[in-house]
C-alpha cells in the first residue's frame, strides 16, 4: 500500500470514528477515546524510524475498548490483539467494523487486514495472556509494541518492565506536560510526533 493511499486510508478510519469519541474532551465517563488521527501521525513516525514493522511488529493495545485503536493498526503491523476488561465496551467492535468496512468499500480503500484478534479480560491477569497464546500463539513475551491511554499506565509500565522482552516499546498516549518516569523503562521519545499527546517508552 503506497503512502498517499494508506494515508487516505487511516484518514477515513479517523473520520468514521470521531463523532463517537468520549473521555476527556466528548462526554463524561471514565471512558477515554484516543484521537485516531493523532495516533497515525504518531505511528507514520515510529514507521520512518523503523521501530515497528508492519512484517514483524506484535501490537498490543491493553485497554481497547471498541477496538478502534486495533482496526488503525492492523495496517502497520504484523498483528494487532486488543485487551478489553467490559464485555458491552468489546462487543461494539463488530458493528462500527461493519459499518467502517461500508466505508472504505465506497471509497474503493482497502479494508482492515486479517490480523486483528480482541479478547475480554484483565491486561494485567496472566490467565488472559494465556488465552491470548492458545489462540495465536502469541505470549506476553512476544509482543514488540504495548499501547494504552493513561488508564493503568503505572500498573502496565509495571508488568512491561518485569516481563516483556528486552528492547520491547510501551507507546503511552494522553500525556502533555508531565512525562511519568517508569523504572525498568526508558524514555525513547518524549514527545512522538510533535503532538503534545504521546510519549515512547522502552524496556532496558
Amino acid at each position: 500500500m503506497n503512502h498517499n493511499y494508506l494515508n487516505e486510508t487511516t484518514s477515513l478510519i479517523a473520520q468514521f470514528y470521531e463523532p463517537y469519541k468520549v473521555g476527556y474532551e466528548g462526554s463524561q465517563g471514565y471512558r477515554k477515546s484516543s484521537d485516531l488521527a493523532k495516533l497515525a501521525h504518531c505511528i507514520q513516525v515510529l514507521g520512518s524510524q523503523r521501530l515497528i514493522d508492519g512484517k514483524k511488529t506484535i501490537f498490543a493495545d491493553l485497554g481497547c475498548a471498541d477496538g478502534r485503536v486495533n482496526i488503525l493498526m492492523s495496517y502497520f503491523v504484523k498483528k494487532s490483539i486488543g485487551i478489553e476488561i467490559d464485555h458491552d465496551m468489546l462487543s461494539e467492535f463488530t458493528p462500527w467494523k461493519k459499518d467502517l468496512c461500508q466505508e472504505l468499500q465506497r471509497k474503493n480503500l482497502n479494508l482492515p487486514p486479517d490480523n486483528i484478534h480482541l479478547v475480554c479480560g484483565n491486561s494485567l491477569e496472566p490467565s488472559t495472556y494465556e488465552r491470548i497464546s492458545d489462540e495465536t500463539g502469541v505470549n506476553f513475551s512476544d509482543i514488540d509494541l504495548f499501547y494504552t491511554y493513561i488508564t493503568l499506565h503505572d500498573l502496565f509500565a509495571e508488568k512491561i518492565a518485569r516481563e516483556a522482552k528486552s528492547g520491547a516499546l510501551y507507546l503511552v498516549y494522553g500525556f502533555h506536560k508531565i512525562l511519568p518516569q517508569y523504572k525498568g523503562l526508558n524514555v525513547v521519545i518524549a514527545d512522538v510526533g510533535s503532538q503534545g499527546i504521546a510519549a515512547l517508552y522502552n524496556h532496558a
